[in-house]
């Protein structure tokens, strides 16, 4: 079971629960660590921006103080990959967030044609180029301080050995993401190979999935990587 769940997601993007309510959940499960990483403000349907985010800073805040007894309260940011080195957190609100995750989702705007020819390959429209999304990935994650790359290989592919690689060199951990299977178990091993290390994150979207990490975790046994998961009780 893990022991901290860094990537959850609450009404304030296109989650069905409020922040109290998931860190209840966070406590109800045992969990030492929890956080509410709302998708970056560029995502054009669940992007949380400008006064709502700074809202939601605030009630993090308030949470973390009302709970600090049970549970630390974070505040973080799943950052939507845009282009090559590119995403979409701000510079003047980048100290706003306690951990950072990023990854490519459908929904936000490319900001070079990196980023355009993703969006086409999400759609099956243009050829997969896993080697330069991993680089892609790591000039990014070097560039905005991310702590995660979160749920890698959905809808765009990644060449997992490269990601791991830059991963370990820049203190990036790679997701088993708790909602979808995104890396196949020889992946896995390669990230471990690589050096990376591993982190569960249950990607929930309602209090009732917090912590949850029963898909996460068989994937991680099936690959024999669960020593290399650092969020494992």
């Amino acid at each position: 079971m893990i022991n901290r769940d860094y990537h959850t997601h609450t009404f304030y993007s296109h989650g069905k629960g409020t922040p109290e309510e998931i860190v209840l959940a966070a406590i109800s499960m045992g969990l030492e660590t929890v956080a509410i990483s709302e998708h970056g403000p560029g995502h054009v349907f669940y992007g949380v921006r400008d006064k709502k985010l700074r809202m939601l800073r605030d009630e993090v805040d308030r949470l973390a103080r009302r709970y600090a007894y049970k549970i630390q309260v974070l505040m973080g940011i799943e950052c939507n990959l845009t282009g090559f080195g590119k995403c979409d957190l701000p510079e003047d609100i980048a100290d706003m967030f306690d951990v950072r995750l990023l990854a490519f989702h459908k929904g936000a705007p490319a900001a070079d044609l990196f980023g355009f020819r993703r969006n086409m390959e999400a759609l099956h429209m243009w050829p997969s180029e896993p080697e330069k999304t991993a680089l892609a990935l790591l000039e990014t994650g070097e560039k905005y301080k991310i702590d995660i790359f979160a749920h890698p290989g959905l809808y765009v592919k990644s060449h997992i050995p490269t990601l791991a690689k830059g991963a370990k060199e820049l203190g990036i951990k790679l997701e088993i993401n708790g909602a979808r299977t995104t890396m196949s178990p020889e992946q896995m091993r390669q990230a471990v190979s690589a050096g990376a290390e591993l982190i569960i994150g249950s990607d929930a979207h309602s209090p009732q999935r917090v912590g949850d990490d029963s898909l996460a975790y068989a994937a991680a046994q099936e690959a024999g990587v669960l020593s290399s998961v650092v969020n494992i009780k």
